[in-house]
C-alpha cells in the first residue's frame, strides 16, 4: 500500500512539473534560452581574433581561422568525447574518483525512491539540513532540494529528484558560497562566485534590524526582500552569528548562501556573478586542475563550496560538489559591460589547435 501511494504522489508531482514547464511558471532562464546571447559572444570573439564566423543554423555556428575550423552548438564546444561527458554527469562516480585521488567531496548516500525512508538516519545525523538531488545526468539545479530538515521534506525532495533519475543522492548542507573554477587544457583560467547578499554592521543594530532596513529599502525599489528563512539562519550560523548578534562597525555579514528568490528551496540555479580568480589560492587551483585530469576533460567547470577560497579546503571545511563539462560561459562575464567572457578567446584558440 505504501509503495502504491508513493507512486500516486510521484505521478501527481510529474503532472505538476509538466504543467510548470509548459507555463514556465518558475520564470527560470536556462542555457537553451540564451542562443542569441551565445551567438553574439562567439561572433564578437571571432571579430577579436580575426576569424570567419558562419551561421549554419540559429544555434550552430562555424568559426574558421588560418584554415582550421570548429563548430559550436549554443553552449556546446568540440572538446571532450562522449564518454567523458557522460561520466562527468554521474555524481556518485565523480565523488568516488575524486575521493580516491585525495580530493575533498561531501559525505553522501545514494538510494532509490522506494527506500527513501532508509535515508532518515542520514538526515538525523545532519541537523543543519541536507540536500537531495538526482544522482546522474542533470544540471542547472534540476531536481535539487536544499535545506531539508524533516522526513516530510525528505520524501517530497526524493519524489522531485526521482522525476529526473531513478538513482538519488543525499548529502549534507555545506557552509559557504559557490565558486566555479574554469579549467582549460589542465590549467585554471578563470574563477567566478555566486556572491550572496551582505549587510554592513554599524556596531549598534542587530542582524535582524539590519535585515529589516535592507528589506524595506529593496521593497521601495521594487526588488526582492531578504527573507529570514532557513538559508539565512544557516548562513548566519556558520559565521557564528544569529539574528540577535550585533556586528561591529564595518563588519560585512553574509546573510544568504543559496539565496532562493522563490522561497521554496527547490531547483535553485547557481548563477555566478563575481569574478574572483585573484582570490583563489594555489591549493584550490591544484584541486580544480587535478579534477580535470581525473575526468580527462579539456574544458571543465569545477564547482566548490567554501567559506574562504584563499585557504585550502582542509582548513575551510569546503568541498568539490560538482563538475560541469559544458560550463556556461555566460557566468563568466557581465553582458552589460563586456562583449564576450574574458576566457572565450583563449577557449577558441584552443579549439582551433586541437
Amino acid at each position: 500500500m505504501g509503495r502504491r501511494v508513493l507512486r500516486v504522489e510521484r505521478l501527481i508531482a510529474r503532472i505538476r512539473k509538466i504543467w510548470e514547464e509548459k507555463r514556465n511558471s518558475a520564470r527560470q532562464t536556462y542555457v537553451h534560452h540564451r542562443v542569441s546571447e551565445y551567438q553574439d559572444i562567439w561572433r564578437n570573439v571571432a571579430i577579436k581574433l580575426g576569424a570567419r564566423f558562419t551561421v549554419l543554423t540559429d544555434s550552430v555556428w562555424e568559426l574558421e581561422l588560418d584554415g582550421k575550423t570548429t563548430r559550436i552548438l549554443n553552449d556546446k564546444l568540440e572538446f571532450d568525447n562522449p564518454v567523458t561527458l557522460e561520466i562527468a554527469g554521474m555524481k556518485p562516480l565523480v565523488y568516488q574518483l575524486f575521493a580516491e585521488h585525495g580530493l575533498r567531496v561531501p559525505e553522501y548516500r545514494t538510494y532509490q525512491l522506494d527506500d527513501w525512508e532508509r535515508t532518515t538516519e542520514f538526515l538525523k545525523r545532519h541537523s543543519k539540513g541536507c540536500v537531495v538531488k538526482p544522482a546522474n545526468g542533470t544540471s542547472s539545479g534540476q531536481g535539487v532540494t536544499t535545506h531539508i530538515q524533516t522526513e516530510h521534506e525528505l520524501k517530497a525532495a526524493s519524489i522531485l529528484a526521482s522525476l529526473y533519475c531513478s538513482e538519488l543522492l543525499i548529502e549534507p548542507m555545506i557552509p559557504g558560497e559557490c565558486y566555479r573554477l574554469l579549467v582549460l587544457d589542465g590549467k585554471l583560467i578563470h574563477a567566478v562566485r555566486r556572491t550572496g547578499p551582505r549587510l554592513i554592521g554599524d556596531g549598534v543594530s542587530t542582524v535582524a534590524r539590519l535585515l529589516q532596513v535592507e528589506s524595506d529599502f529593496r521593497s521601495s525599489r521594487g526588488e526582492q526582500r531578504l527573507d529570514i528563512d532557513r538559508d539565512c539562519l544557516f548562513t548566519l550560523d556558520y559565521q557564528g552569528l544569529s539574528l540577535e548578534s550585533v556586528p561591529f562597525q564595518g563588519q560585512a555579514v553574509l546573510v544568504k548562501s543559496v539565496n532562493d528568490p522563490r522561497r521554496k528551496c527547490i531547483e535553485v540555479r547557481t548563477v555566478y556573478n563575481d569574478v574572483v580568480t585573484h582570490l583563489v589560492c594555489d591549493s584550490l587551483r591544484h584541486n580544480a586542475e587535478a579534477a580535470a585530469r581525473i575526468l580527462n576533460s579539456r574544458l571543465v567547470g569545477v564547482d566548490f563550496i567554501t567559506v574562504d577560497p584563499t585557504v585550502p579546503l582542509e582548513k575551510s571545511g569546503g568541498v568539490i560538489n560538482e563538475v560541469n563539462t559544458t560550463p556556461g560561459l555566460h557566468h563568466h562575464y557581465d553582458a552589460a559591460r563586456e562583449s564576450y567572457p574574458e576566457p572565450a578567446p583563449r577557449i577558441l584558440q584552443s579549439l582551433l589547435r586541437r
